[in-house]
C-alpha cells in the first residue's frame, strides 16, 4: 500500500528524462529527442511548430520510456485495467487502507476514519465499523482468535474480537513510525518492528497474545520494516541495507540473512517458498527456506513505493502503484496475468477463490472472482 500517496514521482523509472525534459529550451534535451531548432524572433510561426513539435515528441518518448520500463512478457499477458473482471465494488470511505481475510470476513482499515470495517462476502456488505487507534497503518494480523490491528502512532496493538466486533485490549507497543511494513502472527506470538533502545526500526519485538507481554527483543538489520512468519521461522526485510533476516523462534537468534534487491519490503510465505516484493526495482525475489538462497528472480517492473503479496489458489499474486493484480504460477515462475492501470489499487488479499482489491481513490473494495484462472 502506498502509504497517503506521497512522492509518487519516485515511482516513475523514467523520471530523468521527464525532469529533463521539462524545459523545452534544454539543447540536449531537444537533440535527444530529434528537434530541430526552429525558434527565431523573426519567424513566430516557426517557434510555435517547434513547440508543439517538442510537445508531441515529449509526450510519445515518456509512453515508450513506461514501456521500456516494463519486462517483456509474452502476447496477451499484460492488459489494460479495464479488462479486470470485477464482479463487485463495495463502498467505503476513500482513503489509504489495508486489507485482509479472516474469521470468514474480510477486514479493511480506514485510517483517516480511524476505524476498521468488517465486510461480509455473503452478502458484500460492510456489517461492522469498530473504532481503533489514530494511524492504523500498519497491516492487519489475524490469529490466536483475534484480530490485530498495529497503530503507528498511538505506538500500540489493539485486539478485536471478532465474535462481538469489539476491542478486546489495547496492548503499548513502541512500534516504529513508518507506514509500510506489516504484523506477523505465528509460533504463538506476535512480532512487530519497534524502536527498543532507540533504534533506528531495527528491533524486532516479541509479544506474547496471551499477555500482551514483551518476551524478547532482537537485534536486525536498521530500518526493517515488514514481518512475516512462515517454515517455522521469522522473516524480516530491511530496506536500508537490503537483506532478508531470518529469526529462529526457539532461540529468537537470526541465524541467516539473506541479500536481497533494492529495497525489499513486502513478503509473504507460501508454495514452498518465501517471496519479497523489492521496490527499488520491482522484482519479485522467491527464497528457498531450505537453504537460505535466491532461487528465482522475477522482473515484475513495478518499482515504486507501495506494493503487496497474497499466496492462495496455488499462485502468487502481487500489486504494485500502477499495476494492481499480477498472478504468478509458483510452478515454473511464469506471469501468467499481468493488469495494468489505475492509482492508488496496490492492497490486496486473494482468498477463497477471490482476489480483494482496495481503491482508496474511490472508495472501494473490488471482489474479482479467480477460481477459474489457470
Amino acid at each position: 500500500m502506498v502509504p497517503k500517496y506521497g512522492n509518487m514521482e519516485a515511482q516513475v523509472p523514467w523520471k530523468e528524462l521527464t525532469i529533463r525534459a521539462r524545459d523545452p529550451s534544454s539543447e540536449t534535451a531537444r537533440a535527444s529527442l530529434g528537434v530541430t531548432d526552429m525558434t527565431t524572433d523573426s519567424n513566430p510561426i516557426g517557434r510555435f511548430k517547434g513547440q508543439v513539435l517538442w510537445g508531441i515528441l515529449a509526450s510519445a518518448a515518456l509512453v515508450v520510456s513506461a514501456e521500456a520500463g516494463r519486462p517483456s512478457l509474452p502476447p496477451g499477458v499484460r492488459q489494460p485495467l479495464a479488462r479486470l473482471p470485477i464482479a463487485t465494488r463495495i463502498h467505503i470511505p476513500k482513503g489509504p487502507a489495508w486489507l485482509e481475510t479472516g474469521f470468514g470476513s474480510v477486514w479493511v482499515t480506514d485510517i483517516l476514519g480511524h476505524q476498521v470495517l468488517r465486510i461480509d462476502p455473503q452478502s458484500n456488505q460492510v456489517v461492522a465499523h469498530i473504532k481503533v487507534g489514530s494511524e492504523p497503518e500498519l497491516g492487519l494480523g489475524m490469529g490466536f482468535g483475534s484480530v490485530w490491528v498495529p497503530d503507528v502512532r498511538d505506538r500500540s496493538i489493539t485486539e478485536i474480537d471478532p465474535s462481538t466486533n469489539r476491542v478486546r485490549r489495547v496492548i503499548a507497543a513502541d512500534l516504529a513510525p513508518f507506514p509500510e511494513g506489516s504484523i506477523g502472527v505465528g509460533e504463538g506470538c506476535l512480532w512487530v518492528i519497534t524502536r527498543a533502545d532507540g533504534t533506528d526500526a531495527a528491533t524486532v519485538t516479541r509479544l506474547d497474545p496471551v499477555t500482551g507481554k514483551v518476551v524478547a527483543q532482537i537485534p536486525v538489520r536498521p530500518q526493517s520494516h515488514a514481518v512475516t512468519v512462515a517454515y517455522g521461522s521469522v522473516w524480516v526485510t530491511s530496506t536500508q541495507d537490503h537483506v532478508l533476516s531470518r529469526i529462529d523462534p526457539a532461540t529468537n537468534a537470526v541465524v541467516a540473512e539473506i541479500p536481497m534487491h533494492q529495497k525489499p519490503l513486502f513478503l509473504a510465505g507460501g508454495e514452498g517458498s518465501v517471496w519479497v516484493l523489492c521496490q527499488g526495482d520491482g522484482s519479485l525475489l522467491r527464497i528457498d527456506p531450505a537453504t537460505n538462497t535466491v532461487s528465482a528472480t522475477l522482473a515484475l517492473g513495478v518499482p515504486g513505493e507501495g506494493g503487496d503479496l497474497s499466496i492462495d489458489g496455488g499462485y502468487v499474486w502481487v500489486s504494485a502503484e500502477g499495476t494492481p493484480l499480477t498472478q504468478i504460477d509458483p510452478a515454473d515462475n511464469r506471469v501468467l496475468r499481468q493488469y495494468v492501470g489505475g492509482k492508488q489499487l496496490d492492497t490486496l488479499r486473494v482468498s477463497v477463490g477471490d482476489a480483494w482489491l482496495v481503491d482508496a481513490l474511490h472508495g472501494q473494495v473490488w471482489r474479482v472472482p479467480v477460481t477459474n484462472w489457470h
